[in-house]
């Protein structure tokens, strides 16, 4: 009788076990490494290994609609959806077409190339490596609810991901900031491509800004080229571009002044303020070619009747040298 109650008491102790190390995914489940890179591999690849080293709570992060802006919430979490890891899988990032960047001590960055997928996974090394932290940026389910504003023309969606994500990326931490910026980046080329003028002009200014990685030469030109037939700004960035080619760490003369000249004159016509008392100063410097202080006078002039005011103390400055009105120069 005695030996029969061990019996009974050792199966119910061995059941105990055997129920809780499968609840808590700790059967089998052995640190695959403690080099963060092979870790990740493991994990990525095989659905025990993500059950047994998620950090209980963990924290979830995400984007949610509201106004005036999208809001960032997060909370804690007793598990993760199995869906919420999904995305690692080798194949899921295959037929998915994304991209997975180990970055050491600690963190992996999951995205697509297009802007739509965003999603950062935060670890800490305890007894082995645990998933302490998801951060999902991705904006889609916030543009569905703007939907309707976002049909009016091509590229509109992806021009407004792009926005929403410099919006989050300045107010954001690093590295999730840089993140942010380049999702931002390949959202406006991505609008770009379906014909945003305005994307392509966001997306050199954001390249050249240093926040997002910086585009070849010929890309930049070739953006600004198809933005400058209507977006001002773009043709006055393309007249600055020709004279500097994106290196402004250096004093230099002009290196394309007739093309500068060109753009800078396309520019003042699609109605840039700026770009006319631009024009001025390079007329009156020679900076762009042959130098004419009297059609300088005139951009001055146009420029300070628009409300700009270093082109009314430009104006001042050019009288006081005896410079005239001459009527027949015109700044256009």
């Amino acid at each position: 009788m005695r030996k029969n109650n061990r019996v009974r008491n050792f199966n119910l102790k061995w059941l105990a076990l055997l129920v809780f190390g499968m609840s808590s995914g700790a059967v089998g489940a052995q640190c695959p490494s403690n080099e963060f890179s092979t870790f990740v591999k493991e994990f990525s690849a095989k659905p025990e290994m993500q059950h047994a080293f998620v950090a209980s709570p963990v924290i979830e992060q995400s984007v949610v609609a509201a106004e005036p802006k999208p809001r960032v919430v997060q909370k804690q979490s007793k598990s993760l959806d199995a869906l919420s890891l999904r995305v690692l899988s080798p194949n899921n990032v295959v037929n998915s077409k994304l991209s997975v960047n180990v970055e050491l001590p600690n963190q992996l960055f999951v995205r697509d190339h297009n802007g739509e997928v965003l999603k950062i996974f935060t670890f800490e090394q305890r007894e082995c490596w645990k998933l302490v932290r998801v951060e999902d940026w991705s904006l889609e389910d916030v543009l569905d609810v703007q939907k309707s504003e976002l049909r009016m023309s091509p590229g509109a969606r992806e021009l407004r991901r792009g926005t929403l994500y410099s919006d989050l990326g300045m107010d954001a931490e690093f590295p999730a900031s840089t993140q942010l910026f380049i999702s931002a980046l390949d959202s406006y080329l991505n609008s770009a491509e379906k014909g945003s003028k305005e994307a392509a002009f966001k997306a050199v200014l954001l390249s050249l800004s240093g926040q997002a990685p910086r585009l070849d030469n010929e890309r930049i030109l070739d953006l600004l080229k198809g933005a400058s037939t209507t977006v001002a700004g773009a043709s006055l960035a393309l007249a600055n571009f020709y004279c500097d080619e994106g290196r402004y760490d250096e004093v230099r003369s002009c290196a394309n002044p007739e093309k500068s000249m060109d753009a800078l004159e396309n520019a003042a016509k699609l109605g840039s303020v700026d770009a006319v008392n631009q024009l001025g100063t390079s007329l009156e410097r020679g900076s762009l070619g042959s130098q004419d202080t009297e059609r300088a006078l005139a951009c001055y002039q146009t420029a300070a009747t628009k409300g700009l005011k270093i082109s009314r103390s430009n104006a001042a400055r050019l009288t006081a040298q005896g410079v005239q009105i001459n009527e027949s120069k015109k700044c256009i």
